[in-house]
């Protein structure tokens, strides 16, 4: 049960000890408005089906060795950019390999061929030979690589979707039906959510011409050709700011239209429209049949201006209503002004001219026609609907948000832009009022799924929106499209919140709190068999080499024990003192079959501190991904990382630079992102490497929070563990 508790003590910012290990608390982030409110609970479920109730004020992390929830301590390493920590403990970064090489790398340190080093390296093996004697009959822990996989992440969704896509797995009290949630308008009607709509084959209504009087008329009787009448309803206000549009004047233009065209029919959206919900929302989300079918397709424009059509282009709705036109063209019909009476001026246009006459186009705080840099994507979508081109699916949705997104529109629903979208698609789910953007987005998508559109949305890199989910991409920060991404996972739903839940990826847990000791396989050659044998055998020879001496005495006769004494006693020493060399040949070598580790801490360090810290010396073993996220560098002619260079005013807001180090590629990375992320999910592959979604863990809602995505090599999918059911948000 959620009880209020204080957690004014995880923030004071102090020093603490949590299993032999140091760290800092956070502070608060503005102490001048005091310490902070008792905050409730939260239920918790783990992979072990232990139920707890705590905070979750600090951030979490599920422990891959015992399966649950505990408090993230990240390693930072201090400079001069290193931010206060928000909601996690911080402590410094440590490595920890063994310390026989440690002291052994100590000892040797650079030698430069002088007299002065050499003494040096000397006189540092002479104070650690005890050291070294004392452990080295010790096992380094570093042979072998018994576990060859990436810890896993140990979490699971238990949560039901929203929307799923098997009706199994939708909740057992799951309602067909959704009240509606705009008071005096819906509120008091119900939606039917389940299943598609079906396509018109005729209009519900259309205004007829019967008896020489004209009827809005829904027998569905009249069977012959009608004129769509597409206008802007801001043009045609009669007291702006009121919205209610002169229908006289557009009637009276429509049906001289209509007979000048041959007609005897035309549908209007105020005339044809549904007067009550849900049918209205239904007409709206089916207009596009309605344009489909007709035989003409007038735009009715207030005059003749230019602006005027750019007005009319701005609006989102009236996007499908031109794309739609049969054979590709429309018709643009404004009043004659010298005959007030008479039929409206009509100019016949291909859809293709309204890119640069109206869709590319925009009308600047001064009223005056100035591009809006969306040439391209208008471009697509004509050539697209005027058969020229021929746009994929992937290319079609990507394509058609940007575009729907760019116009003007009144909102009704939260997700318009979907059901905008949606009348450029194949299947339409039903509408249902409580959806977010994302939410309907998602639904459009899974239902017109066969290329895995919300999957290759996760996979892609891009800032995230503050209350918004961040699965939801349509551009790439790390230079892919949609269509580049191939999908390793499936969504098996969307949740109440916006966020999805994945099936099948692989996931990784990055380690924090420290550097682990890094197991690995060592080759057996003639060097380290001799480095062996020197290390082992040098205390040997020298206490035989002092018996041998010492019993010899003054002894004429045991002269020749004292010279063998004396010679085992110098093989001894020189053994001994070079010792530190012999372990650094045994085990500070190439590394062969590393146990993978995904490690990071908070900030920078050089890659050869980052080396010394894991492994216990550096000789180039680790090296920069060339390509693994937008702060990478590369070499001029070789596919090899460099060192980079961030620039910290490029770095989003509230973003803060971690470093990652991945051992069983001996790579490290420089990536940013808001909060360190704790797991990484491999969830789709691009231009021959895999993309991992770097997420945070969400104690509260049991999700995992996207925080960025970084490009990983192919291999890394077979090391790491196969994902059930996980909820990405």
């Amino acid at each position: 049960m959620s009880t209020l508790v204080d957690v004014n003590h995880h923030f004071d910012g102090q020093l603490h000890w949590w299993k032999l290990r140091r760290y800092y608390n956070p502070t608060l982030a503005d102490p001048e408005k005091g310490s902070l409110p008792p905050v409730p609970t939260e239920y918790h479920r783990d992979a072990m089906h232990r139920e707890t109730w705590r905070p979750s004020v600090l951030l979490r992390y599920i422990s891959p060795t015992y399966c649950k929830p505990y408090h993230l301590i990240v390693q930072a390493a201090h400079g001069p950019n290193l931010l206060p920590a928000r909601e996690w403990r911080r402590r410094e970064v440590g490595g920890n390999a063994p310390t026989l090489l440690k002291v052994s790398s100590w000892a040797i340190g650079k030698n430069d061929g002088s007299v002065e080093s050499i003494a040096l390296i000397i006189g540092r093996s002479i104070l650690v030979l005890p050291i070294i004697m004392f452990i080295v009959a010790y096992p380094m822990g570093m042979i072998g690589n018994d576990t060859p996989l990436y810890p896993a992440f140990e979490g699971r969704c238990y949560e039901y979707p929203k929307h799923a896509i098997n009706k199994l797995d939708a909740a057992p009290d799951a309602s067909n039906y959704t009240q509606g949630t705009k008071e005096g308008v819906d509120a008091d009607q119900l939606y039917t959510v389940v299943g598609h709509q079906d396509r018109l084959l005729r209009p519900r209504a259309l205004v007829v011409l019967r008896k020489n009087e004209w009827v809005t008329t829904d027998d569905g009787k009249f069977t012959g050709p009608y004129v769509f009448i597409s206008f802007a309803a801001a043009q045609y206000y009669i007291k702006p700011p009121s919205t209610e549009i002169d229908k006289d004047e557009l009637d009276r233009r429509a049906q001289k239209l209509t007979r000048h065209l041959g007609m005897q029919a035309y549908w209007c959206d105020y005339r044809c429209r549904a007067e009550h919900q849900p049918e209205v929302t239904d007409d709206v989300h089916r207009f596009c049949d309605v344009t489909r079918g007709a035989k003409e397709v007038c735009v009715m424009l207030p005059d003749t201006s230019p602006e005027a059509l750019v007005f009319f282009g701005a609006r989102m709705w009236c996007l499908p209503e031109i794309l739609l036109a049969r054979d590709h063209k429309v018709n643009l019909c404004a009043p004659n002004t010298e005959d007030i009476d008479s039929v409206d001026n009509i100019e016949r246009v291909d859809i293709m001219e309204f890119t640069h006459r109206s869709w590319a186009r925009k009308l600047n705080s001064s009223r005056e026609i100035v591009r809006d840099g969306n040439d391209e994507t208008f471009r697509l979508l004509a050539e697209h609907y005027s058969g020229t081109l021929t746009l994929s699916r992937l290319e079609l949705i990507q394509v058609a948000l940007e575009a729907l997104r760019s116009r003007q529109m009144t909102p009704f629903q939260q997700g318009d832009i979907a059901y905008a979208l949606m009348t450029l698609l194949t299947k339409r789910p039903r509408m249902d009022p409580t959806d977010t953007e994302e939410q309907a987005l998602a639904r459009l998508s899974l239902a017109n799924d066969s290329d895995q559109i919300v999957e290759r949305m996760a996979c892609m890199d891009g800032i995230r929106i503050p209350k918004k989910p961040g699965w939801f991409n349509l551009s790439d920060d790390l230079g892919a499209n949609l269509w580049d991404i191939e999908p390793l996972c499936q969504v098996a739903g969307v949740c109440e919140d916006g966020s999805i839940i994945l099936d099948g990826a692989h996931a990784i847990s990055v380690r924090w709190k420290d550097i682990p000791r890094i197991c690995f396989t060592r080759r057996l050659t003639w060097k380290k068999i001799g480095a062996s044998m020197s290390l082992r055998s040098g205390p040997t020879w020298f206490l035989v080499g002092i018996i041998l001496a010492a019993t010899a005495g003054s002894n004429p006769s045991y002269a020749s024990n004292r010279a063998v004494g004396i010679l085992f006693l110098v093989i001894g020493l020189i053994l001994l003192l070079t010792s530190p060399y012999s372990v650094k040949v045994l085990y500070g070598g190439k590394v062969w079959g590393a146990k993978p580790w995904l490690i990071g801490f908070e900030g920078t360090l050089p890659i050869a501190d980052i080396e010394y810290l894991t492994f216990g010396n550096s000789i180039g073993r680790l090296s920069y991904t060339p390509s693994s996220g937008p702060y990478c560098k590369r070499r001029p002619k070789e596919r090899i990382g460099a060192e980079p260079l961030v620039n910290i005013s490029d770095v989003p807001p509230n973003h803060r630079i971690f470093t990652l180090v991945d051992t069983a590629t001996l790579t490290v990375t420089v990536f940013s992102a808001e909060r360190p992320p704790s797991v990484a999910l491999i969830a789709g592959k691009e231009g021959g490497m895999v993309r991992a979604i770097m997420c945070s863990y969400e104690r509260a809602s049991n999700a995992l929070r996207k925080e960025c995505v970084l490009r990983m090599e192919t291999p890394i999918w077979d090391k790491s563990t196969l994902q059930g059911w996980v909820k990405l948000t």
